[in-house]
């Protein structure tokens, strides 16, 4: 358990003021060369085929089990490929991807002359339109404009993510803006209330795609064949053997924040059993904690649940 620190005020979306959040914790990872498709398409869970030039999508790449290395938002970008993934997996998942790219003329790197740019908030639209013709939206998710990259996410508000070169003058103009530099924290809330699973390091190779909600999240193709994994994520879908679901839990502890790992127990009569781990937590502004879990599947929503070592704080689920 950790002391919640205040540093910087996490809200949720539907109370969120317009803001910049600079997204130090992700990173650009760029894939390039002749076999680019064929070979994400043999490693990834979704069908590269489907993949249009105005959208994004959430995938994972797993390893020969079926275990997930790491979430990735893939789209195309400069004549390629690139994903987002959070920074503490990178040096990872990459080694892990190019683990069988020997014989394939392809390139997979991290982008280290791009900073990336989190909009969200009221009037996050009408103020990128003072720097942009156009915009991405629902229906055209991902545009390039004055060599910016920008992509639109829907949930659980409309917010953007913005693919800056370093010495791109648009960043002198955010950093003027008054909310710039919010806490990449605030960018992490988002992503836990939009059930979009949260992957770090301490946490890879652990799970299957499907007990992490990519399925519902359409990051999972299985009709497209062969791919990393595939065996065993296939059979434990068609023979229904997931035992596992993604929750987001909240607490009302003002004290403690549990730690990535974790464990959550459920409370059964007089006695608790342990049935999950905790993906990440967030400290939100009114001094409850937010948590996003891998818990036992169709848990009842009045489930008492608790983390394991702190018997003062409760955790309840989020519908």
């Amino acid at each position: 358990m950790t002391k919640i620190k205040f540093e910087k005020l996490v809200y949720p979306s539907k109370r969120l003021s317009f803001n910049v959040i600079e997204l130090e914790d992700w990173s650009l990872i760029k894939i390039s060369g002749d076999d680019s498709k064929v070979y994400l398409q043999s490693q990834l869970t979704i069908n590269m085929n489907s993949l249009q030039f105005n959208k994004h999508i959430i995938c994972a790449h797993c390893n020969v089990n079926g275990k997930v290395w790491g979430v990735l938002r893939l789209f195309h970008f400069n004549n390629g490929y690139a994903y987002i993934i959070k920074n503490d997996v990178t040096e990872i998942q990459i080694s892990e991807l190019k683990k069988y790219s020997i014989f394939s003329k392809i390139t997979i790197s991290e982008e280290n002359n791009f900073s990336l740019f989190g909009i969200v908030g009221c009037k996050s639209r009408e103020i990128l339109t003072e720097l942009f013709i156009n915009l991405p939206d629902k229906n055209n998710m991902l545009i390039t404009e004055k060599n910016i990259t920008i992509l639109c996410i829907n949930v659980p508000e409309e917010r953007f993510l913005l693919i800056i070169p370093k010495d791109h003058k648009i960043i002198h103009f955010l950093k003027q803006k008054n909310n710039f530099l919010t806490t990449s924290q605030q960018w992490l809330s988002l992503d836990i209330e939009a059930n979009f699973p949260v992957v770090s390091k301490k946490m890879m190779n652990k799970f299957v795609p499907l007990s992490i909600n990519l399925e519902k999240l359409k990051g999972i193709d299985f009709k497209k064949g062969c791919y990393c994994g595939q065996e065993v994520i296939a059979k434990m879908k068609f023979r229904s053997i997931n035992k596992h679901s993604l929750y987001r839990l909240f607490s009302v502890s003002n004290s403690n924040i549990p730690e990535i790992g974790s464990v959550v127990e459920l409370k059964k009569n007089e006695s608790w059993y342990a049935i999950g781990y905790v993906l990440v937590s967030i400290a939100m502004y009114d001094g409850s904690v937010w948590i996003q879990a891998i818990l036992r599947n169709n848990l009842d929503i009045h489930s008492i649940l608790r983390v394991y070592g702190d018997k003062n704080s409760l955790l309840y689920i989020i519908n």
